[in-house]
């Protein structure tokens, strides 16, 4: 994917800016050099649920322009400093039509990032909110964790909010389950956390 994007110029963008929004035309294709884009829409009730977060090397919104409808069915957002370049979805058809090899390649890349869109999905639905925040850190040490020795780093700057968001909890619950887990040493650190990971996968199998 990124050979696609190798002779654009790069556009840096401020941490919270909004690159599309949700019922948005898919005009452009966007390829993350760099931060981090979460993917969320907005329940009845008006608060915000982040579904999805794109790390460095991954395109969107791929699956709203193969659907064919050409809407994005989401908002995407910057959660840091990012670093993207764009190009025009017509050049982008342009560049795989005819091009069997690359179409492959495409629907491996989408294939790949379905599944994860299921597991994360998945997660929502863990039975109880320790169960929620525990499915959600190992989610994101798998997308954007870094290890360290025995322990994972998470490469995303995390708040309570964030972490309700992620688990459509209040941030009350969140920060609770948070406490918990720091005192069972499951996490250390505020903002860049640290996981245990045989510590984290006993809550899971729990």
């Amino acid at each position: 994917m990124e050979k696609l994007f190798k002779d654009l110029p790069a556009r840096q963008l401020s941490r919270g800016q909004i690159l599309i929004y949700e019922g948005d035309p898919v005009d452009n294709i966007y390829f993350l050099v760099s931060g981090y884009v979460k993917v969320s829409n907005l329940l009845v009730d008006g608060t915000s649920r982040t579904i999805f977060v794109y790390v460095p090397g991954d395109a969107f919104p791929l699956t709203s322009y193969l659907s064919g409808v050409g809407i994005a069915r989401y908002f995407y957002e910057c959660m840091t400093e990012t670093e993207v370049k764009v190009m025009p979805q017509k050049k982008f058809q342009a560049l795989i039509k005819g091009n069997l090899e690359l179409g492959e390649q495409l629907i491996a890349y989408t294939y790949e990032l379905n599944q994860q869109f299921t597991d994360r999905i998945e997660t929502l639905t863990a039975r109880s909110a320790r169960h929620k925040v525990a499915a959600l850190l190992a989610y994101l040490a798998g997308r954007a964790g870094s290890q360290q020795q025995d322990r994972t780093r998470l490469n995303i700057p995390l708040t309570s909010q964030n972490i309700a968001d992620m688990c459509n909890l209040t941030r009350e619950t969140a920060s609770l389950q948070m406490v918990h887990l720091r005192k069972e040493g499951v996490v250390q650190g505020s903002r860049h956390l640290t996981i245990d990971g045989q510590r984290l996968q006993k809550i899971l199998v729990s």
